[in-house]
């Protein structure tokens, strides 16, 4: 998978203490004397939205798993791949890609909305940032001049292939024009945009519409063209987190945790019944709606756990919210890891395919030390020196583009 989730590049004031999200459009508090307050009187304080520790931490929990798979995937002998241990922990390493684009959709489902024009403009920018490194992280080489006269079909593929940055980050594009299509209204069209999906999944996978379509736009369709995450129906879970996020986020911890409870069983009983109905019929681990509904069930039961977990201040909690935090960098910075790219080989791709599970396990563990140093960092710097650190992340951009624009080959 992935996302995940993701965030961005740090913004002047986009972030509350502890990273939590706060809209542009939220007013300061006036000071005593300023036109609206009352001479000595301590004006009212405004109270922002937070993003609470639990859903970082969910987001961490996701990241963890990624890792571990991914981990496995690369690393494990070709005897050790065929083992049931593997099988097993397939089934637990499933879940990261689905519950990266659910978070994601979550945390853009909290803000009230329709934000303002300067919220959207800027929430906009940060997901145009994150399809920017979706395509980045599988260039085949840093030249546009060599990619266009010296990249294979296969290298091209990878290239246009819709992974989970980009399915979080188009979908959340679309999520904003529909909250100011819809106003008000755009949870219960968010909620009918998903339904939908879901059913015309089946049909697009089958019917072969990609293969119709330039790559760089059939690839988002289905998987014929190498994607691992099209949006049939990967977009549902990030719709279906922004539904969520809307509709339970929002309230109070009580009611929050009812409806989460709730909706999660109703979800995975009505995706096994329709798992039964569409036996023969759909493969239930491709395009079935019974296989999005299962795991949006377990996902809204697992973020239910985690916020328990971090309502007790259970060990770990503030160190996985950290990860769930920076999902991005810890995103980018494993899979250079473990596959290198187009800035070096990878640091790992000595053991690519030769290790046991035990030392595996040794690396995982080793690597795990590395990622949450660079998260804190990176954090720190956000929180510390926010504008200075936007002027970093925006010159390496710039850079980059530079480079990859004049370099000859």
């Amino acid at each position: 998978m992935r996302r995940t989730g993701t965030a961005g590049g740090p913004e002047r004031r986009s972030e509350a203490p502890g990273g939590s999200p706060a809209p542009a459009d939220t007013p300061a508090p006036r000071s005593p004397g300023e036109p609206g307050g009352k001479g000595g009187e301590r004006p009212p304080r405004v109270h922002r939205p937070r993003r609470e520790t639990y859903i970082d931490a969910f987001r961490g929990v996701m990241a963890l798993i990624m890792v571990q798979g991914h981990v496995c995937e690369r690393l494990l002998s070709k005897a050790a791949l065929a083992d049931p241990l593997y099988q097993l922990q397939l089934l637990f390493h499933g879940s990261t890609a689905p519950g990266f684009l659910f978070a994601s959709g979550f945390v853009a489902g909290l803000p009230r909305a329709p934000l303002s024009a300067r919220a959207s403009l800027r929430r906009a920018r940060r997901l145009l940032f994150i399809l920017g490194v979706a395509y980045t992280i599988h260039l085949p080489y840093l030249s546009i001049w060599k990619t266009l006269n010296e990249a294979i079909p296969v290298e091209w593929a990878a290239l246009w292939a819709c992974d989970a940055l980009q399915v979080i980050a188009v979908t959340q594009l679309f999520v904003i024009a529909l909250q100011w299509v819809a106003g008000t209204r755009w949870i219960a069209a968010a909620a009918v945009l998903t339904l939908a999906i879901l059913a015309a999944g089946p049909g697009v996978w089958a019917g072969g519409v990609s293969s119709r379509l330039m790559p760089a736009l059939g690839a988002y369709l289905s998987p014929d063209s190498g994607s691992t995450f099209p949006v049939f129906p990967f977009s549902a879970f990030v719709l279906g987190g922004t539904v969520a996020g809307a509709a339970i986020g929002r309230q109070d911890p009580g009611r929050r945790h009812g409806r989460a409870l709730w909706w999660g069983i109703g979800l995975l009983a009505a995706g096994g019944v329709l798992a039964v109905l569409l036996r023969g019929f759909v493969d239930f681990w491709g395009a079935s709606p019974a296989y999005v509904l299962v795991r949006l069930g377990g996902l809204l039961l697992m973020l239910r756990l985690v916020e328990t977990l971090a309502d007790r201040q259970a060990p770990g909690i503030t160190t996985l919210a950290l990860l769930g935090h920076e999902t991005l960098l810890v995103y980018v910075l494993h899979l250079y890891f473990l596959y290198g790219g187009i800035i070096g080989v990878a640091p790992l791709n000595a053991y690519k395919a030769s290790l046991g599970f035990v030392e595996v396990a040794w690396v995982f563990v080793a690597m795990l030390p590395v990622l949450l140093a660079a998260a804190w960092a990176w954090h720190a710097a956000k929180m510390r020196a926010p504008h200075e650190a936007a002027l970093a992340l925006a010159f390496l951009t710039v850079a980059f583009v530079w480079e990859f624009l004049t370099r000859p080959w």
